[in-house]
């Protein structure tokens, strides 16, 4: 591809690059025309495509609109048919809360549905006798609260797995420390449920007897009772799939599909829950699974694997510990359970689900692994795109680079949800617009935005601004009630531009970091509860905390990122597979070309050191890094620190010894390093030759860098993250080769030379100065003649315009409208849409303020602001001219100059270039500026009935609270000239 060829890529990105929204309909309420109105909205604002799904819906018949319902089936249809017309992607919506991920045709006693291990517990005196019958679950008990959505079903059946005894060293709040030694298996002596034993004669004993039993976990809404299926066992899948073949996939739906290339299934967070006190995933298959895959049996360490867990799997909590000379041992033994919940994720459910899939049309997206017991990164290469999202990992760049590595390593779409909050329609659109340039600087080159409603809902529950979707206390919207949607088409393209320029080529990221994790800690971001209970907004969270207050909560030390290196994670077995290759010194040349790998958990594959040693005898790069820090639980300030790396195996394999010989080979190669700390990491790697690919001439603390290579252009992307903390900065950024180059506006798809280059020793230098906040792209063309370089252009103020026109489109409730639909079916379906009513104030001439502290308007107005000026130009001089809008306040806006057309602008740095806009005399100077919903439903007490979930989970009690915002344009507006 050459410039010229991608100018005209971006001048008006297509639409498979475009922010695609996740659609929360009402069940299956919605009218057909309500279904059509909303997907040609979508698409009038500029969104690329539609993924859905029902969310619970108050006030209607769940049988009749539930998922699996006649008219659920119907308004799938309408929504594929209508997404397809458009040539927008669509996506059905998989879950273990969204019901389509589970079944009518199933029960929890079915080999087909989710399966748990639970225990019973009796003590039992030294030398004493038991017998009788053992003690069953108590299934009609209720099951302890949760937070996270979903029921449990009536549950019938339970089956004997094992009967485990153990001596009891001390114990504990949760359970005991075992004798490890003294541990019996008597399953072999149970004879119809019943058991008759001694306990030996020294200290006192615990039976722990275990049954297996579904788990009885539902979802709503839904037409009938869907029971979630069986993740580990074969069963589940292939009733799975039986039931989309046979019911959900019509031959009219499977007819749309065929005419929609970007059909998706989008397998959503992985809730699955237990309600039992063993609180273990279990499958009919997992023990003899077990046994074939790691050369032992599962049942004696039973009583040291059962545990509690809070919302996710980060959290958990063990009930039993050894004995301290047995530490190590239970330790493997818990990393072979989890491997095999991993292996059979893989191989029973995401492998046959999109096989079955592709056979019909279809891509599978997923958010792999995380939430549950399962390796974050191994099941990447069995699905089509890999999701994250920003509202578990509160949009950290160091969560982003946990998925990178898969996404990369295979060449897979990676995508994030992005826009939940817990802050529900309060933060300006700067907040969303800082978590988009932190996903695409790691990388995700595919926004689905969290999310979208129709404003029409059920009568008696819905009121304005419209129906929630996904309640008003956990999401935001991105939709027709938000005043900015106005400019959505602007920001959707500017979007575009940098998600299509940064999918040209291949990534090329400098370091991968070999990590393994079946517990990541997804809910880094929902710890916005300080320990005295005190709520911390969102806003403050990700703009002055963590990652923008130099913490890193996986890789900790900041050397390399501050050197301008990038770095992910992924699970060294896939370094094993056959499509991941060596060649030149670079790991997967073809994909992210990683120079070096790092290894740094105590625990490392005997058979991924093989590999490595291997490959470092082929010339690859490795660096040993001891002491590291990472996290496994931020909200409770639990970190783990591995004192020396690779120093056992992480299973019970007995081959530490192998282990240890690999890695004393490994250190005698003169390519490999040893490091003493993490700090020493980045001199280590540059002893070792490594120079970063878009390398800083001097550190910079301000700003991350993601870089593509497509054939001899390379695409830099460069954003300044201290959004609220930083100041204005200037980073030179070194990349291979001399070429030209050539600066990317987002917003108006301009591609021009850049000014700021020198070249030295083969490379192009860059000069970048980028506001807090800001992001830029950079194209260097390494197949043009360099020219001599440039120095950074420079800009003077012309005029300073301070007087304004001000009015305001005022937003607040207007009328209901109803609509009504008779399909023929013996019933009509009533859905309300509330109308927004908008009030234009005029707040005559004058300074630039926030709208509260403007006596016209108040702290009570929310809406879109319009400020007229006239800017009188003696003569329009050569060279470019910006119109410098200072600050919006963080609103989404536009500016058009005289008859020009519409402007958008970036948030943080709302700059726009009006220079073939500009006349001699008079020019007429429109800004339009937009504010969230906040201070309009401040005051009209919206708030007060919003819990805040983020208290909630955490035991909590409140609502949400907010204050008058700042809205409008503040300014200072000054038109600027280029220097010659």
């Amino acid at each position: 591809m050459s410039v010229d060829d991608l100018a005209q890529l971006i001048a008006e990105p297509a639409i498979e690059f475009r922010p695609e929204v996740r659609w929360w309909l009402a069940e299956g309420l919605h009218t057909d025309e309500t279904l059509r109105h909303e997907i040609d909205t979508a698409h009038r604002l500029g969104f690329g495509g539609m993924e859905f799904l029902a969310m619970d819906e108050e006030a209607i018949d769940h049988s009749r609109y539930g998922w699996g319902a006649e008219e659920w089936v119907h308004d799938s249809q309408i929504v594929v048919e209508e997404t397809t017309k458009r040539d927008m992607s669509v996506s059905f919506t998989s879950g273990t809360n969204w019901s389509n991920a589970n079944l009518p045709t199933i029960d929890p006693d079915h080999p087909a549905a989710a399966k748990e291990l639970n225990v019973t517990v009796e003590d039992v005196s030294g030398g004493a006798r038991r017998s009788g019958s053992l003690t069953r679950v108590d299934l009609s008990a209720p099951p302890a609260e949760s937070p996270i959505p979903g029921h449990r079903g009536e549950v019938r059946e339970q089956s004997l797995v094992a009967v485990v005894a153990a001596r009891v060293l001390e114990r504990t709040d949760l359970g005991a420390v075992l004798d490890v030694d003294s541990v019996i298996e008597l399953t072999s002596c149970v004879a119809e449920e019943t058991l008759d034993w001694t306990a030996p004669g020294e200290g006192d004993w615990r039976l722990f007897t275990f049954w297996m039993h579904g788990t009885g976990q539902t979802a709503s809404p839904s037409a009938s009772i869907n029971y979630t299926v069986n993740y580990l066992d074969r069963a589940g899948v292939d009733a799975l799939i039986t039931y989309w073949d046979t019911v959900v996939l019509t031959p009219e739906l499977r007819g749309q599909i065929a005419n929609n290339p970007r059909t998706q299934m989008y397998m959503d967070s992985l809730e699955l829950s237990t309600y039992g006190a063993g609180g273990l995933f279990w499958g009919l298959s997992l023990a003899e699974e077990f046994r074939s895959r790691r050369g032992y049996d599962i049942a004696r360490w039973l009583p040291f694997l059962t545990r509690s867990v809070f919302l996710m799997a980060a959290s958990t909590t063990y009930h039993n510990e050894p004995d301290g000379e047995h530490a190590t041992t239970v330790e493997k033994v818990r990393f072979d359970y989890v491997r095999t919940l991993t292996d059979l994720y893989i191989e029973n459910m995401l492998r046959p689900f999109a096989a079955f899939l592709h056979r019909n049309g279809i891509r599978l997206r997923s958010e792999i692994s995380y939430g549950l017991p399962f390796e974050l990164t191994r099941p990447g290469p069995e699905v089509d795109g890999i999701e994250t999202e920003s509202l578990e990992f509160a949009a950290q760049i160091d969560a982003y680079r946990l998925l990178a590595g898969p996404a990369h390593l295979f060449g897979k779409q990676y995508s994030s949800e992005t826009g939940a909050t817990t802050r529900n329609h309060i933060l300006d659109h700067r907040f969303y617009d800082q978590i988009i340039a932190t996903q695409l600087a790691a990388g995700i080159t595919k926004t689905v935005l969290h999310g979208w409603a129709s404003t029409a809902g059920a009568e008696g529950v819905t009121e304005w601004p419209g129906h929630e979707g996904m309640w008003p206390m956990f999401s935001e919207r991105f939709d027709t009630r938000q005043p900015g949607s106005e400019f959505y088409p602007l920001w959707n393209a500017a979007i575009g531009r940098f998600q299509c320029v940064l999918r040209q080529g291949k990534p090329r990221i400098d370091i991968g970091i070999l990590r393994t994790d079946h517990f990541v800690d997804n809910m880094s971001g929902l710890g916005v509860v300080d320990p005295d209970g005190r709520r911390v907004p969102d806003e403050e969270a990700y703009g002055r905390r963590w990652m923008r207050n130099r913490e890193n909560h996986w890789w900790s030390d900041l050397g390399m990122q501050d050197a301008g290196w990038t770095y992910e994670f992924f699970d060294g077995s896939l370094l094993l597979r056959d499509d991941v290759n060596l060649a030149d010194g670079l790991v997967q040349p073809d994909g992210p070309g990683y120079q070096a790998l790092i290894v740094y958990q105590s625990e490392l594959d005997p058979d991924v050191a093989a590999h490595l040693l291997r490959w470092a005898q082929n010339g690859l790069r490795i660096a040993l890094v001891h002491g590291a820090r990472e996290a496994k639980l931020v909200m409770e300030g639990r970190y783990v620190t591995h004192e020396q790396a690779a120093v056992r195996t992480p299973g019970l394999d007995g081959r530490d010894h192998e282990l240890g010989v690999t890695m004393a080979a490994l250190l005698a190669l003169p390519n490999v390093a040893e490091v003493a700390h993490p700090s020493l990491t980045t001199k280590a790697l540059r002893g070792l030759g490594v120079r970063g690919r878009a390398e800083f001439v001097e550190d910079n603390e301000n700003v991350l860098t993601h870089l593509r290579q497509d054939g001899e252009l390379l695409h830099l992307y460069a954003y300044h993250f201290l959004y609220e903390t930083g100041h204005p900065t200037v980073v030179e950024v070194a990349l291979p080769g001399a070429g030209a180059a050539f600066r990317i506006d987002s917003w108006s798809g301009s591609v021009r030379p850049h000014s700021g280059v020198r070249y030295e020793a083969d490379r192009t230098i860059v000069a970048l100065h980028l506001d807090p906040g800001e992001a830029a792209m950079i194209t260097i063309d390494r197949s043009a003649r360099p020219g001599t370089g440039s120095e950074p252009a420079t800009y003077l103020p012309v005029n300073e315009l301070s007087e304004w026109d001000i009015a305001v489109e005022s937003w607040d409730a207007g009328e209901l409208h109803v609509i009504s639909e008779d399909r023929g079916l013996g019933y009509i379906t009533r859905e309300v849409r509330p109308t927004t009513a908008i009030t234009r104030i005029d707040a005559g001439r004058g300074p630039l303020l926030p709208w509260r502290e403007i006596p016209a308007i108040g702290p009570a107005v929310s809406g879109v602001g319009e400020y007229v000026t006239t800017l009188h130009l003696a003569e329009v001089l050569t060279g470019r001219h910006l119109l410098d809008l200072g600050s919006t306040a963080g609103g989404l806006g536009s500016v058009s100059v005289n008859d020009g057309p519409a402007r958008g602008f970036d948030t943080s740095r709302p700059v726009v270039d009006v220079t073939g806009d500009l006349v001699a005399g008079e020019n007429l100077i429109r800004v339009r500026v937009s504010s969230s919903l906040n201070n309009r439903l401040l005051a009209r007490g919206y708030y007060d009935r919003v819990p805040d979930v983020a208290l909630q989970l955490f035991g909590g009690e409140g609502t949400q609270q907010t204050w008058p915002r700042d809205h409008g344009l503040l300014g200072p507006v000054r038109l600027l000239r280029e220097a010659s």
